[in-house]
């Protein structure tokens, strides 16, 4: 019965999630973006090898398991009761030690919601709508539809009845959120239940005094519901979680929530590759949800009670008939109740703000003078010592293609900018150049570019290819980049399922002309294949490719104009290393700029960039809010960036 309880609960808690509105959102790219292919290790998680260890690392299942192992094998124990006598005296004293820090824990949660409440961001509050109202249906649907309906289809007892006489166990649970102190209570409505139809017996009054304490030590229903939560932080940081992924909650989370689940959802967060800020949000709506859960536990209790006693003494019955009649209430009412919840949530909460407006905000700080030409300058010999030129020529010229987003792109003002333009301006600074000459290049022709000596160095996220090794030399690599596929986003979770639909001739996967397409070459031989030459063929829809082939860092960033794209790491990753290149016979320049990029990033300034440009960190940087210490104690300013401290990825 336990078992069929825990599937209705499961199953109403994978329908919650189809509920929350679906928004065409996407961010930066973030070092954690394909965290979620490391693989479980089940053996680790279920079967310690040093309990010790695992409680030590947060390890729930394992612990719980080996707990109950433990217990198993100690009712065998003939002399057990010194042994349980030692244990009593260890349970004392933890029991005071936790009512010591139950005393404090107020405190603690109070600072902890107090710094939430101040540094979380509009729509992150908007989004915990989201979770508390969806936590609020499921248990409404489980307290007044889905377990008295059931009761009362099994057995005697009336719908109405049921709720009646739980009435008062309900409430008291909702008013104090402690379920242990209404287990008498309970005990006696399930007495009350069997008692009014003339049932009660001996049997039934020791039966309900064995399983009610029993099944307050089980997660029944309500303390289940916390897993709610790691389904919507899925959703929050825009994870979605497939039909294994709910096994693997449901299985580990099941054992994981026989503790606290103050400790469970932590490791759930941990183990799905979800954010573990989020557990703040988790701290703050529990203020309102633990209440609710343990209103929903008490239901559930009674319910069980009532049914396994039925059950033990004979008197479960049910009509076929009636029993089809109530499971189509039930499917019905939740249908309805989840409809109108997704209605609600789409039209009624606020999509969070759009990233369109962090990319539109970059800006280059100019260093030095600088001019955009629109073609490539004549070819002229290079001769003598071309780096004392430039330097005494005062001018850099900088090669950049404008499909290089976020490295180098024209903003929506026409601006040339990115992570390769501010680099830019560094170096020609750096070099006592007064003007900087930005000339646009492609990929096919950079070798032949460089030789004729038109630009002095391409600096667009080139890509060090062995093909271009014997064209031009290339500085150390600054960047280490991952290469994905940019698909629409109703295809990723059909290509993540079923990834062997992109090896084939009929999935045409587009690259853009020069190292991404030699790599789309190589690595995905069996998949038709298209050259581009820009990337707005590909979101205009002329070229027909069904993915694109670019770097998880460029394709975070073009998802951000186009949010119906989405990324996927195709199976066999592919890395794809960055370089500044120049003139193969340019030696000085190139020991120089070795040299320089080595200084960048010792001094953070490569880091600091990568965070604005890649990760799009403190672009806009909000307001400080009002507070006490700030502005009534006139205190220290508040940190800079601290209202971003849950992040969305």
């Amino acid at each position: 019965m336990i078992l069929a309880l825990w599937a209705v609960v499961f199953t109403l808690m994978s329908l919650m999630p189809l509920t929350f509105p679906h928004w065409q959102s996407s961010s930066f790219f973030s070092p954690g973006l394909f965290g979620n292919d490391a693989k479980v290790d089940y053996i680790q998680l279920f079967i310690p090898a040093n309990p010790f260890n695992s409680l030590a690392n947060n390890i729930v299942p394992a612990v719980t398991l080996f707990s109950i192992l433990c217990g198993l094998m100690l009712m065998h124990i003939p002399r057990k009761k010194e042994f349980i006598a030692q244990l009593d005296i260890l349970s004392e004293i933890l029991s005071r030690l936790t009512m010591t820090l139950v005393k404090l824990s107020p405190f603690g949660i109070f600072a902890l919601v107090a710094q939430a409440a101040g540094t979380m961001r509009p729509e992150d509050v908007d989004r915990m709508e989201v979770y508390l109202i969806a936590f609020v249906v499921m248990a409404l649907l489980l307290i007044f539809l889905i377990l008295p309906l059931l009761l009362s289809t099994l057995t005697p007892f009336g719908y109405r009845e049921v709720l009646r006489t739980g009435r008062a166990a309900l409430l008291t649970t909702l008013l104090t959120g402690n379920l242990f102190i209404v287990l008498p209570l309970l005990v006696e409505n399930t007495r009350t239940l069997f008692n009014r139809h003339h049932l009660e017996n001996e049997k039934s009054d020791a039966l309900i005094r064995i399983i009610v304490p029993i099944a307050f030590i089980l997660p029944c229903a309500g303390q289940l519901m916390d897993l709610l939560f790691i389904l919507f932080s899925g959703w929050f940081s825009h994870e979605s979680f497939g039909v294994l992924q709910h096994i693997e909650l449901y299985g580990t989370g099941l054992l994981a929530l026989f503790g606290s689940a103050k400790v469970a959802v932590p490791f759930l967060l941990g183990m799905f590759h979800l954010p573990s800020d989020l557990f703040e949000i988790y701290l703050v709506a529990s203020v309102l949800t633990e209440n609710i859960k343990f209103a929903v536990e008490a239901m559930a209790v009674l319910v069980l009670a009532a049914l396994f006693t039925a059950w033990m003494t004979g008197h479960l019955r049910y009509n076929f008939r009636r029993l089809c009649f109530r499971l189509t209430v039930i499917a019905g009412g939740c249908a309805i109740a989840i409809l109108a919840l997704a209605l609600i949530f789409q039209h009624c909460i606020r999509q969070p703000g759009d990233q369109k407006q962090v990319l539109d905000a970059m800006r280059v700080k100019p260093l030095v003078e600088a001019v955009v030409f629109d073609r490539l300058p004549d070819a002229r010999p290079l001769s003598g010592d071309h780096f004392e030129q430039i330097r005494s020529s005062g001018v850099l010229r900088v090669g950049f293609n404008a499909n290089a987003m976020p490295f180098a792109f024209f903003n929506r003002d026409g601006k040339l900018v990115g992570f390769d333009i501010q680099m830019a301006h560094l170096l020609a600074r750096e070099l006592g150049c007064r003007t900087i000459e930005f000339y646009p290049i492609e990929y096919d022709q950079l070798g032949r570019i460089l030789q004729e000596n038109r630009i002095d160095i391409a600096m667009s996220e080139v890509s060090i290819t062995a093909r271009r090794l014997s064209e031009m030399a290339f500085t150390d690599h600054y960047m280490e980049l991952s290469m994905a596929l940019l698909v629409e986003d109703y295809r990723k979770k059909e290509l993540l399922e079923t990834p062997h639909l992109i090896d084939n001739p009929a999935f045409v996967i587009a690259a853009l002309e020069g190292a991404d397409f030699d790599r789309l070459s190589l690595s995905f031989q069996h998949s038709g294949k298209l050259k581009l030459e820009d990337y707005n063929t590909f979101f205009t829809g002329r070229s027909k490719a069904d993915a694109l082939l670019t770097t998880a860092e460029n394709g975070s960033a073009w998802t951000i104009l186009h949010p119906e794209y989405d990324l996927i790491l195709p199976r066999h990753q592919i890395k794809d290393l960055i370089a500044y290149a120049i003139h193969p016979d340019d030696q000085r320049f190139l020991k120089f700029l070795n040299f320089w990029l080595i200084l960048k990033r010792s001094s953070g300034e490569t880091d600091r960039l990568y965070n604005y440009w890649i990760k799009g960190l403190d672009v806009i940087r909000p307001e400080p809010r009002w507070s006490i210490l700030h502005d009534v104690l006139h205190g220290p300013e508040p940190a800079l960036g601290a209202e971003s401290a849950v992040p969305i990825r």
